[in-house]
C-alpha cells in the first residue's frame, strides 16, 4: 500500500507540475508563497558566514528562489523533474542561478542524499503531508543541520486549516464539522488524498527533531509555521 502511495504521489508531481505553478500565480498562490517566507524569514539564522539551505519537496523554487535572492546558497531537491525544471528557470529568471543547486531525488531518501551538519536552513514545507514516514524525514533532517543556531521550516496540511477553509472559503459546514477530526483530506490540486496532521503530532514532529523542549511555534532546531489550509 505505501509503495502504491508513493508511486501515486511521485506521478500527480510529475504531470501536474505546470498546474501547480499556474496556481501560484494566482492571487491566492501568490498569499501563500508571501505568507509562507514572510514567516520563514522572521527566524532566519544570522548571516555570520554563508548561509547553505535546501528546500525538500522544492516544487517550483518559489522558496529556494528568495532566499538566494538574500544570499543563502540553496539546495532544491525534488523527485519530480518538472518541477525542477519550473525551479531552474525561476532562478534563471531572478538572476540567482548561480547560488542554486538543484538535485532529483526522494525526500525518503534523505539520509543517502546529504551529510550530517550540512544546512544552516531546511524548508520543509508542504511535503510531510506525502511521504510514507514523516518521522523519518525529521529525524534526516535534523541530523544534517549544522549547529543550534539552524533552523527546520515546516508547514503542513492540518484539520484545523481544512476546517476553515471548508467553512470560510467553501461554505460547506458540513465538510467543515468532518474535518475536525479526519486523518486525510481531499488534494483540491492534483487530485487524490493528503494526510492532516492535529495539532499535537506537529507537536509531536518538533521534539523529535529537538531531542527535547517544545514550544508553540519555535524551539531550537525547529521553526513550524502557521498551518497551511491552501492547496498543494
Amino acid at each position: 500500500m505505501k509503495e502504491m502511495t508513493a508511486k501515486h504521489d511521485f506521478e500527480r508531481f510529475r504531470t501536474g507540475a505546470a498546474k501547480y505553478a499556474a496556481y501560484l500565480e494566482t492571487p491566492e498562490g501568490r498569499l501563500r508563497l508571501d505568507l509562507a517566507y514572510a514567516n520563514l524569514q522572521e527566524f532566519l539564522p544570522q548571516a555570520t558566514r554563508s548561509l547553505l539551505a535546501l528546500d525538500l519537496g522544492c516544487g517550483t523554487g518559489g522558496i529556494a528562489v528568495r532566499l538566494a535572492r538574500l544570499g543563502l546558497h540553496v539546495t532544491l531537491l525534488d523527485a519530480s523533474v518538472p518541477m525542477l525544471d519550473f525551479a531552474k528557470r525561476a532562478a534563471r529568471e531572478a538572476g540567482v542561478k548561480e547560488r542554486i543547486a538543484l538535485k532529483h531525488g526522494d525526500a525518503a531518501q534523505f539520509a543517502d542524499l546529504f551529510h550530517a551538519e550540512s544546512f544552516d536552513v531546511i524548508v520543509c514545507h508542504n511535503i510531510l503531508e506525502y511521504v510514507d514516514d514523516p518521522c523519518v524525514v525529521l529525524r534526516s533532517a535534523a541530523r544534517a543541520l549544522r549547529d543550534p543556531s539552524s533552523i527546520i521550516s515546516i508547514l503542513v496540511r492540518n484539520q484545523a486549516g481544512e476546517v476553515l477553509k471548508a467553512a470560510i472559503r467553501d461554505g460547506d459546514l458540513a465538510a467543515a464539522e468532518h474535518n475536525l477530526t479526519a486523518e486525510w483530506g481531499h488534494e483540491s490540486l492534483y487530485g487524490g488524498r493528503v494526510r492532516l496532521f492535529t495539532g499535537e503530532p506537529a507537536s509531536h514532529a518538533a521534539r523529535i527533531v529537538t531531542r527535547g523542549n517544545c514550544g508553540a511555534w519555535r524551539t531550537g532546531h525547529v521553526g513550524l509555521l502557521a498551518a497551511d489550509g491552501f492547496p498543494k
